[in-house]
């Protein structure tokens, strides 16, 4: 038989009952190519592969690092830097880069709580393409990407596209575009078959002084700015 105990309302009000704490949230952190996703609770450390099973190890008590936070167990080290960080699949922004090590395997990714969107600026730019995948543009030809409102319009020596663009941190997505179909003699035909594949998936904007490079999985497009 249970017996229960009353406990005035004037008590509970005083604060003189003490209840545990509720437990720490979870911190997350994801990466792509390959997927995964890492918690940090109370208690443990578990990194999930995509496909894969779980990997768990019990929280240590972190190093506090001279940008963040830093653990580190048998099978599982975890560095956490403060600052922006942009998940290349979802354009999200993270408040936090993520550099993960599982059994000798090193993952990037981003973490910590969601960043507001922000866009780049790039309305009204005009760029001229320096080269695609390191191959330097010819003299000779039209090689250049323009930014027009919410729409891109781009020539890499030879056909003609366009479509709408969106800007996240630092990350552009393209697309679907609209192209002409012409045939056109090497260079050209092989750098615009190079470029279109990169610009067919979001791509990481970097820049410095006058010069933006776009890069993705399937390679990189170097720019010059022109106004």
């Amino acid at each position: 038989m249970k017996h229960w105990r009353f406990v005035p309302a004037a008590l509970l009000l005083s604060g003189c009952l003490s209840y545990p704490p509720p437990p720490e949230a979870p911190y997350r952190a994801i990466g792509q190519e390959p997927g995964w996703t890492l918690v940090i609770d109370e208690r443990d450390l578990t990194f999930i592969p995509a496909g894969g099973q779980p990997i768990r190890q019990p929280r240590p008590q972190p190093i506090i690092g001279f940008a963040g936070e830093i653990y580190q167990t048998p099978r599982i080290g975890v560095n956490i830097v403060h600052a922006a960080c942009t998940d290349i699949m979802s354009g999200q922004g993270y408040g936090d880069r993520v550099q993960v090590d599982v059994d000798g395997r090193r993952f990037e990714g981003c973490g910590g709580d969601l960043a507001a969107p922000t866009g780049l600026g790039l309305a009204g730019t005009n760029w001229h393409v320096e080269a695609v995948n390191g191959r330097p543009t010819p003299p000779q030809g039209d090689y250049h990407v323009q930014f027009e409102g919410n729409r891109v319009r781009a020539k890499f020596g030879c056909n003609g596209m366009s479509g709408g663009y969106t800007e996240s941190g630092n990350l552009l997505t393209i697309g679907p575009m609209a192209a002409t179909r012409m045939f056109c003699p090497e260079p050209a035909m092989s750098i615009e078959n190079q470029a279109g594949g990169i610009l067919n998936q979001p791509v990481t904007v970097s820049s410095s002084g006058d010069r933006v490079t776009l890069s993705n999985a399937n390679g990189r497009i170097a720019l010059r700015r022109r106004y």
